[in-house]
């Protein structure tokens, strides 16, 4: 222990004598160690930490998907969901619940809060016991029994400040009297993204007696998650859920013809897409860190070679190889722990920037912290950090002739014997930063590329704000039709405003409805095989005010957007798809999506548009006018004559003058959307960029001390042949010369390795090729010019030098 202590004691003067040395040493560091505890607090809250749920890795999410279709949906029917859950053998239990909204009017202003409807297993399921008050029993939802609801711990904080008496509490809940019997958890969040839906968490959840009607093989509108059994595995549960699915297909051939079921865990469900974008940073911000190593090595070796004559005169004193080794290693392991003190520093900043920077659908979480397992993380990090970049400059320094260095004075034999490794790590810093530069610019290209996709409508000034009614003040679909007709004129009224219209699902916020669709005079296809098409409602002004373009035939007259007169508009997709070679104006079809599904008229095609998403492909659209399926929720798409937000007030000032007590939810902009749709590719662009820039001036830097180094070593040698004739500029040439073969061996290298990994980024690009030529030859040309141009300072000194003064040095 007397000897560590003497050891560290050296090692911090050793540290403190060269404090120009120790600071880029440990910047270095701290760049790779902070980047890496960074990301790893992320990954760690996201993919590592625990569920605020029950044993939560035997919870799955099990939902239904259509064979034939290229995406996946996460809801399923409820007659089927009933059968799995009584034909099964592997679930403990199984609950469904659908994402709904309840409108708070009392206890302060009117509010749309996002809420859920669930069977009354579900907190049960999912081992979650209220903080006050208690979940549902059985009992709660049935006929007779009085109105209850259980609320989150944020709407508790926030809406009603936290009081204590909250349970029993009796709210203005749709319109009726509803009682609060108990408050979750603040960790507690159940939020089961839908496709591109961006829907918020819920705060409150009332319970769900499902009737007979409900459990009708018609729509797939809800979820479900089940807890699979002690000793079950997930390959066990879906082979299970298959055969289940393959003989509800069977009993039920109309409906379940080309549809599976699918088990997926619940951390793979939260996690989503995210989860290959944060294991690709980790891996990225790993060969950073690499990087950063390499380069720490050679700083450590070309001090090593300085301090040739102190080891020798060590040696000389009797000090053995290994203790030197454990010399320098633990003067290695100094520089990692602070390093690594600044790397958790740098994260402790960087981690609430990540956090900001990013959208929150994307994360998805509150806070991302910087735990023990966190912790423990950079301390291993900075441990194994300090061993690698430790090892090699001991190991060489600790081989030495003792008699050659006593005489040499530290001079030419170590750098003769360490110039080979430190040009082995320059190759090796050339060669990584070579794969993150070219990953991000795939990243880059495929990001122009997604900004470029035309959505099919004009995002510019257009505000857009959802209203949902409630069933029990509006009952009647004519009400429901007269609100939202009469809101649309008083709001194209306002000063300021060009247009406005109404959609049941704005594209770029929620997933539209789909269905199938039979043809008059056409056979009917066999089940399975049935032509399918998206469906939104719409009043007769939101083509308009979207300004997506009428192709062919009219939309609907002001009678048809009042009362059923059973037409239809279609996009041009839905005719290119289901009308190949005939005109569909005029064609009848009948879209199923009510009780009574009766033949509607084409009366016109629009122009395509997006969606899902930027990225998302063209699909069949039909669109009803209102009085076909009175929807009691509308989206208003207002176009502004100047600024979108400068007429947000007066908008949401119309709807409170037609209902003091209705609420306006999802006030936004449809640039604020698109932005939104584009967030995860920006995010992973972004970091993965600056990730990118590090590594390239850390392998500058790498190839700048190298070839530094090697003049300030090749001094003598210099001057012996400028003094013997050469010219300056030969002696450029061949410095940059040298310095070139590395530059090709690490751009290469670099080639090669980004052939064999950017495989792993596939999911990631959009309409750009994982080995494009055009990134892989600009990048590789961009970094070896680069390298060149950190070559070119050295040589240039070197082709300056002076043959007397480097003579007389000698």
């Amino acid at each position: 222990m007397q000897t560590l202590f003497q050891d560290l004691r050296y090692g911090i003067r050793m540290l403190l004598k060269n404090p120009g040395f120790t600071a880029v040493a440990v910047i270095t560091l701290a760049l790779g160690i902070g980047a890496n505890t960074a990301i790893f607090s992320v990954v760690n809250s996201v993919l590592l930490g625990s569920l605020p749920y029950a044993d939560a890795d035997r919870l799955a999410i099990v939902w239904e998907a259509h064979r034939g279709r290229n995406r996946l949906e996460n809801v399923i029917n409820l007659g089927n969901f009933f059968d799995w859950k009584e034909q099964n053998n592997v679930f403990e239990d199984m609950a469904s619940f659908y994402d709904s909204s309840f409108i708070l009017t009392s206890d302060g202003e009117p509010e749309e809060v996002p809420s859920q409807v669930a069977t009354t297993n579900l907190f049960s399921l999912l081992g979650v016991h209220a903080i006050l008050g208690r979940t549902f029993t059985p009992d709660d939802g049935k006929d007779g029994q009085p109105r209850v609801v259980v609320i989150s711990y944020p709407l508790w904080q926030r809406r009603f400040g936290g009081d204590p008496n909250i349970v029993g509490r009796k709210l203005i809940s749709q319109g009726r009297e509803t009682t609060v019997i108990g408050v979750l958890p603040a960790k507690f969040a159940w939020h089961i993204k839908k496709g591109s839906n961006t829907k918020k968490s819920a705060e409150l959840w009332s319970p769900w007696q499902v009737s007979e009607d409900t459990r009708m093989r018609r729509g797939r509108f809800a979820m479900a998650v089940a807890r699979i059994k002690p000793g079950i595995s997930y390959t066990q549960a879906q082979a299970e859920m298959n055969t289940i699915g393959a003989r509800l297909s069977q009993q039920y051939p109309d409906f379940n013809t080309g549809w599976g079921v699918n088990v997926v865990p619940l951390r793979t469900q939260v996690a989503g897409e995210i989860r290959l974008a944060l294991l690709l940073l980790l891996g990225a911000v790993g060969f950073l860190l690499l990087i950063a190593c390499a380069n720490v090595a050679n700083l450590l070796l070309a001090r090593a070679a300085v301090r040739q004559p102190e080891i020798a005169v060590r040696a000389a004193l009797g000090a053995g190889r290994g203790r030197i080794v454990r010399q320098l290693l633990t003067e290695s392991l100094l520089l990692a722990g602070i390093g690594g003190a600044a790397g958790l520093f740098l994260a402790w900043l960087g981690t609430d920037l990540l956090v900001k920077l990013s959208p929150p659908e994307l994360l998805d979480l509150p806070k991302v912290e910087i735990s023990g397992t966190v912790l423990g993380f950079t301390l291993a990090v900075s441990l194994l950090t300090g061993i690698i970049f430790g090892l090699i400059p001991a190991f060489t320094s600790s081989r030495f002739d003792l008699h050659g260095s006593l005489k040499e004075g530290g001079r030419g034999s170590s750098g003769t014997r360490s110039g080979w490794i430190r040009k082995v790590l320059v190759i090796i810093e050339v060669t990584l930063a070579l794969v993150l530069l070219i990953g991000s610019g795939l990243l880059i290209r495929s990001f122009i590329r997604l900004q470029s996709v035309d959505p099919g409508f004009n995002a510019d000034k257009l505000l857009t704000m959802r209203v949902s009614l409630p069933m029990r003040k509006y009952e009647s679909e004519r009400k429901r039709i007269d609100f939202f007709k009469q809101a649309i004129e008083q709001i194209e009224a306002l000063p300021g405003v060009e247009a406005a219209g109404a959609i049941s699902f704005l594209p770029f916020a929620v997933p539209h409805s789909g269905t199938l669709v039979e043809f008059e005079g056409r056979p009917k296809m066999p089940p399975g095989q049935g032509a399918g098409t998206g469906v939104c409602v719409t009043d007769a002004n939101y083509f308009r005010a979207m300004q997506i373009p009428l192709k062919r035939g009219r939309l609907y007259t002001e009678l048809e957007a009042s009362e059923m007169r059973h037409v239809v508009v279609i996009n041009e997709e839905f005719a290119r798809k289901h009308f190949p070679n005939e005109d569909p104006i005029g064609k009848r079809v009948t879209i199923y999506m009510k009780d009574q599904n009766l033949p509607n008229e084409i009366i016109g095609i629009v122009g395509n548009s997006k969606h899902a998403g930027l990225d998302s492909e063209i699909e069949p659209m039909s669109y009803w006018p209102h009085p076909e399926l009175t929807y009691p929720f509308m989206t208003f798409v207002i176009r502004a004559k100047e600024d979108a937000g400068s007429i947000a007030s007066a908008a949401t000032g119309v709807i409170k003058s037609l209902d003091a007590e209705q609420p306006v939810s999802d006030l936004r902009t449809m640039e604020g959307l698109l932005s939104r749709s584009v967030a995860r590719a920006r995010f992973n662009t972004i970091l993965l960029t600056i990730f990118a820039g590090v590594a390239l001036l850390l392998a500058v830097i790498g190839i700048y001390g190298v070839m530094a180094y090697t003049v300030e070593q090749r001094t003598h040698e210099i001057g012996v042949r400028i003094a013997l004739g050469a010219r300056g500029v030969d002696i450029l040439k061949q410095v940059i010369k040298e310095g070139t073969i590395l530059g090709v061996v690490g751009v290469t290298l670099g080639l090669m390795a980004s052939l064999a990994l950017t495989w792993l980024m596939k999911s990631l690009l959009f309409q750009v090729d994982t080995k494009d030529p055009l990134t892989f030859a600009v990048v590789g040309f961009a970094l070896f010019f680069v390298a060149i141009l950190a070559c070119y300072i050295p040589a240039r000194r070197a082709a300056k030098v002076d043959p007397m003064l480097a003579l007389r040095y000698e």
